[in-house]
């Protein structure tokens, strides 16, 4: 079994019995990219929260709209 929590403030997600869903919970993706001359920062979020993709590379998980907008001001002030 795989525990999911939002990665702002560590709530977990309740176990579902859908693999997709209509909740309230975000998944997205954070990835970086380096070559010999520049970082790039990429973030991405689906429409809707998919079990089957949980786990691939650079998932985030957030539990409300609330952490998904807290998450974007923080990885701006890391930029």
């Amino acid at each position: 079994m795989i525990k999911i929590t939002c990665d702002v403030c560590d709530k977990v997600r309740p176990q579902s019995d859908r693999r997709i869903g209509e909740d309230s919970w975000v998944l997205g993706y954070d990835i970086e990219v380096e070559n010999a001359n520049a970082l790039q920062r990429s973030l991405r979020f689906l429409s809707r929260w998919d079990d089957a993709r949980v786990l691939e590379l650079g998932a985030i998980h957030l539990c409300s709209e609330k952490c998904k907008d807290r998450y974007i001001k923080e990885a701006r002030a890391v930029a």
